[in-house]
């Protein structure tokens, strides 16, 4: 480590690496034991301001059910940074956060007419203490949790931090993965979507009976061979955003990670991250549902109280009401406080990203918002793609060489029916799109990205602008696929890609799309803005048609000032009787 020009003396090392790495040891332990002092040192005085400042005996009923993390303090932070965020030397957020009056609160409002189950050690630890003690408690005990909570609590936050405190004990190359289900969710989470670590197609469903077969089969595949050796290196599995994932799917990877170990070694670590009762998986059963769960995850959770996302008392209280499917006095009065009128939506309707259940009317949304922009300037000509289909390169080899000249174009059109790029796109100087492909997401970009068409290249191929985009490290402007970039924005070329659908009557052949990967993006639907937490939103909520859905929209923008709402049927608000009954019975840690 000399610097250049000093010659080196014969003396040797004063310390042994072993003792290097006591020191650091022994110096992250001091550091984490300061945290949790400061910690409860700054929760004291924050309980007595709390004493000193009268209280307002309305405010403190509404917010009664949840815990409200006030911003402006040094609080832990939520997805978004909103709010103070004091950090531990490991990154870890640290900072106890208190109720009214100074009390340490949690949960208490009966659940589907049944008080939930008291909250345990670790819960209690969780809404009193520094979060980097509850890392500690999590890693030492070594067994596999499952950590929930309502909307805004900072599931994710968690997770992001608690990744950093594994990885600074498992230094071991690929041994702390972090995944989801979406290329959104991944992003927020700092990982991989669960289909690319695993190696399963976009529409991936399991062929086997059992997940122990369908495990064998994959792992028996050429393909699989390199995916194998990466996962005999995981010590510990993050899953965000579990409520997406289905049943039959984790089962299969949990099936996998013990069958790529040796039967000498200890089993995988797994924490899951969510809540049962927003989104579910697009088919299949809900995780919490599958063979593996109950032996991997047991009977117990790890529940987050304390709401950071959202700070105002009366919205915290109407999204509590929300998540178990109650339309109530506080849940009405906040959707008609967010009612716009048809004036006042006159100035959002092309400049707000807009939420809604259905593609349908995503995309009525996003021609009508096209229509406006076109009326000043001239039509470009559409994309419009060119379909294909070949030889599988993924397929099972056991399976007979498909012959693609045979396969029809009804055939091969009905496999790209439910394909992401639709087959014609519409487009101008000036639209919002949205990504339709984790093609970018080595640049910080995936599915679900909302950018503008700001240019064309000479061979009209599209220039798309991100704004507010955290630049990826050691991005540079390629001419390939970087067009430009700067300090928190990036302008990329976005020509056609392949997108890939399975042919079911012809195994082992794909029918293959080439289309530009972005679509409209005025407006989006509410499963592609789960993960998500936006400055402001419409919402057109009145056709919500699943569990949850209602409650993942109004959960997503943290000030109700800016959460707008166009359309929404109380008889909508929908909780998922099975994931009701779960938490309504299991244990919290």
């Amino acid at each position: 480590m000399n610097p250049a020009g000093v010659s080196p003396d014969d003396s040797r090392s004063a310390f042994s690496l072993q003792g290097i790495h006591d020191m650091v040891g022994e110096s992250l332990a001091a550091w984490e034991k300061h945290d949790v002092e400061e910690a409860l040192r700054r929760d004291a005085a924050h309980c007595a301001r709390r004493r000193l400042t009268p209280k307002d005996p309305d405010a403190a009923a509404v917010c009664a059910p949840v815990v409200v993390a006030a911003r402006g303090s040094e609080l832990v932070g939520d997805d978004d940074a909103h709010g103070g965020r004091q950090k531990g030397r490991d990154g870890a957020p640290t900072g106890a956060l208190h109720g009214a009056g100074g009390q340490s609160a949690l949960c208490t409002r009966p659940v589907g007419g049944q008080c939930p189950p008291a909250p345990g050690p670790l819960t209690r630890m969780a809404a009193d203490f520094s979060w980097t003690t509850v890392f500690g408690e999590l890693y030492a005990r070594g067994l596999s949790t499952f950590i929930s909570g309502g909307p805004g609590v900072g599931k994710t936050s968690f997770l992001r931090c608690f990744a950093h405190f594994l990885r600074s004990r498992m230094r071991a190359d690929g041994a702390v993965v972090v995944v989801a289900p979406t290329g959104s969710a991944a992003k927020t989470a700092e990982g991989v979507t669960y289909h690319s670590f695993f190696g399963f197609v976009k529409d991936y469903k399991m062929s086997c009976d059992h997940p122990a077969q369908e495990a064998r089969r994959l792992l028996a595949l050429d393909r699989w061979k390199p995916i194998a050796r990466r996962l005999a290196k995981v010590e510990v599995l993050l899953v965000d955003e579990i409520s997406m994932v289905p049943a039959d799917n984790l089962d299969v990877m949990c099936e996998m990670l013990r069958q790529c170990r040796a039967s000498s070694s200890p089993p995988v670590v797994i924490y899951s991250f969510g809540d049962f009762l927003q989104l579910r998986p697009m088919f299949g059963q809900m995780a919490f549902l599958g063979k593996c769960w109950a032996s991997v995850f047991g009977d117990g959770l790890l529940e987050l109280t304390r709401v950071h996302r959202q700070d105002q008392p009366d919205f915290v209280a109407a999204l509590h009401d929300a998540r178990f499917g109650r339309c109530t006095e506080a849940v009405q009065k906040l959707m008609d406080e967010c009612t716009v009128t048809d004036e006042a939506y006159a100035s959002l309707k092309c400049s707000v990203l807009h939420l809604i259940p259905r593609h349908e009317d995503v995309s009525r949304h996003n021609m009508s918002c096209l229509m406006q922009l076109r009326d000043e300037k001239p039509r470009p000509k559409d994309f419009v793609a060119v379909d294909c289909a070949r030889e599988d390169p993924n397929r099972d080899r056991s399976v007979p060489r498909p012959d693609t000249k045979h396969i029809t174009a009804h055939s091969r059109d009905a496999a790209l029916m439910d394909c992401v790029a639709p087959r014609v796109v519409q487009h101008c100087r000036g639209a919002r799109v949205m990504l339709t492909s984790n093609h970018f997401l080595s640049l910080g970009l995936y599915h679900g990205s909302i950018g503008k068409v700001v240019s064309y290249t000479s061979e009209g191929v599209p220039i798309v602008r991100f704004d507010d985009h955290d630049v990826v490290e050691g991005t540079r402007s390629n001419g390939k696929d970087v067009w430009d970039a700067g300090a928190n924005w990036l302008e990329m070329l976005c020509p056609p890609v392949e997108f890939e659908s399975r042919i079911l009557s012809c195994p082992g052949a794909v029918a293959v799309r080439l289309q530009v990967p972005f679509v409209l993006g005025w407006g989006i639907t509410v499963h592609r803005s789960q993960s998500l937490t936006l400055s402001e939103a419409v919402l057109e909520v009145g056709k919500a048609f699943g569990a949850g859905m209602v409650l993942a929209a109004i959960s997503r923008v943290p000030d109700k000032g800016r959460m707008h709402v166009r359309s929404f049927c109380g008889s909508r608000l929908i909780a998922d009787p099975d994931a009701l009954r779960y938490y309504q019975t299991s244990p919290r840690l």
